[in-house]
């Protein structure tokens, strides 16, 4: 494939702080979770293959910088966030890539897929979930309970939720990340936080799979908090074209708490 020109000087490149790693040929958009922004890649990308040009953006509301623009109604959707990747690819220039995307990310580049299935090579989904609160014949972790409690929590005791999530999440023996991964959260006001959970936490996305045509790798790790292992069986009993590969790693963050697991699932496909 001939090198892609990609710009970033246009106002949504500016709008989502993208950025380009590496001078390889072929082109890997990284697209981040809830509670980071595209820091948290970090750890992984000097893991990658140096035949890739790393793209990498921010979701909006990712982060203390949110833009003067952003309309929390308008992202009461996952379907907001699949259009704003699909507008910045536009502007950037890319025509084909690979998409790697954790958790919510992971349905923002399913739905881009199934809008734009020319765009994307092969669709890499970390700890995705298509959704997270249970339903007859379907596990997604969450009770309609459970999530009231979360929502309380971040309402009325922010910096003490955190605190509990935010080890909890990575499951490893891993302080940096888990203090990384806490200063994202604390980086956002608790009403963002609140509005973009529920959004997330609340989403139904087990329609879309059966049309997603575009080669999907879905790597999980073990002992995730917001991902049992049934979703990820449910994934790929339910993608056209999926492969699942379990990591030797714990939680829902393993990108960074143990980047080179993850690196090592991601190999053989990119």
């Amino acid at each position: 494939m001939a090198k892609q020109d990609i710009r970033l000087d246009g106002p949504l490149a500016l709008r989502h702080r993208a950025r380009l790693i590496g001078e390889g040929a072929e082109l890997l958009v990284l697209s981040h979770g809830l509670g980071t922004d595209q820091s948290a890649w970090s750890r992984l990308v000097p893991l990658l293959p140096a035949r890739y040009r790393l793209l990498l953006w921010d979701l909006p509301g990712a982060g203390p910088l949110v833009p003067d623009d952003f309309d929390l109604r308008r992202y009461a959707s996952i379907a907001s966030w699949s259009d704003d990747l699909l507008a910045l690819l536009d502007e950037v220039g890319v025509e084909r890539c690979r998409y790697l995307g954790h958790s919510v990310s992971g349905m923002i580049g399913a739905l881009a897929a199934v809008e734009d299935p020319q765009r994307f090579q092969q669709l890499l989904l970390l700890n995705a979930s298509p959704r997270y609160l249970d339903a007859p014949g379907y596990t997604g972790g969450f009770k309609a309970a459970d999530l009231q409690g979360l929502y309380r929590a971040i309402a009325t005791h922010y910096a003490d939720w955190v605190a509990g999530f935010a080890p909890a999440a990575i499951a490893e023996d891993a302080p940096a990340a888990v203090r990384e991964f806490a200063d994202g959260f604390l980086s956002m006001s608790p009403d963002l936080t609140l509005a973009v959970a529920r959004t997330i936490f609340e989403s139904d996305l087990r329609h879309a799979l059966p049309s997603i045509r575009v080669p999907c790798v879905l790597v999980h790790s073990r002992d995730d908090i917001a991902v049992p292992e049934s979703v990820a069986h449910y994934m790929h009993q339910h993608l056209p074209d999926s492969r699942l590969d379990w990591i030797q790693a714990r939680g829902h963050l393993p990108h960074m708490s143990a980047p080179q697991a993850v690196a090592d699932a991601l190999e053989p496909h990119l």
